[in-house]
């Protein structure tokens, strides 16, 4: 039996726009992979002619169009994402139990994963992207094109996000908000520069799990996963990043 392990990297998307809300999607193909060093493979999207103004969020699914996963179909396998210059990247890699790392898995295909596996088995990445806009009037003084949440994790292996600015106010950098422990256990603390109005935690289908106003934040009722941090400076910045618990 396979355990996958699965690291993503995503960004920008596409098309359909009312209002606050901009949606697009697309799919990849099955040639459009391609080996990522000795630890698994990954696909490149370019999404520039989508012409969104700010990171959207994004639903990934991995299937075979073909359906040819043996007693591994692939489906609905969630992700994170974090930005790219052209469109969005997503890594893939898999142990085959019970060995670690074995030259060839019981069914034959190399490992660790290859792109000419992925296209035997005719992989894609399906997704759609969802450019969000703040509502609140309070906010949008501040920041007319506010995301929901920018990134997740860097590239495989990298567990931690860059963190992101939602807007051009104010002098804070990139380095200005510090988030530890990582991960996280029963609270986490944060770090800033500058003042801040207030701490926003959502999952990673962008739902709002709290709003707080202390720096030292209880998570121990909060499933394992990841969960994105924004932090509202009072320069009317927003400083979006990951954390894990």
């Amino acid at each position: 039996m396979k355990t996958f392990l699965f690291s993503f990297l995503l960004i920008f998307g596409y098309s359909i726009s009312n209002a606050q809300i901009k949606i697009g999607q697309g799919v990849t193909s099955p040639a459009d992979w391609v080996d990522y060093n000795t630890t698994g493979i990954y696909v490149d999207v370019d999404t520039k002619s989508c012409e969104f103004t700010t990171t959207p969020h994004y639903l990934v699914t991995l299937e075979s169009i073909s359906n040819k996963g043996f007693h591994w179909y692939i489906s609905g396998v969630p992700s994170v994402y974090n930005a790219t210059s052209t469109g969005f990247r997503v890594y893939l890699r898999w142990t085959d139990a019970p060995s670690d790392l074995p030259t060839v898995g019981s069914l034959n295909f190399p490992n660790p994963l290859r792109a000419s596996t992925a296209a035997d088995r005719d992989w894609v990445i399906r997704w759609t992207a969802i450019e969000m806009q703040d509502c609140s009037s309070s906010r949008l003084e501040n920041n007319e094109l506010s995301k929901v949440f920018s990134g997740a994790f860097g590239p495989e292996g990298d567990m931690l996000s860059s963190d992101k600015k939602e807007n051009g106010i104010g002098n804070h950098s990139e380095n200005d908000l510090k988030v530890f422990p990582i991960p996280g256990n029963k609270v986490i603390k944060i770090q800033s520069k500058g003042e801040v109005n207030k701490y926003e935690i959502y999952d990673l289908n962008s739902r709002l799990l709290g709003t707080y106003y202390n720096n030292t934040i209880n998570i121990e009722k909060f499933p394992k996963g990841n969960y994105i941090l924004k932090t509202f400076m009072k320069s009317g910045e927003v400083i979006t990043k990951q954390f894990i618990k």
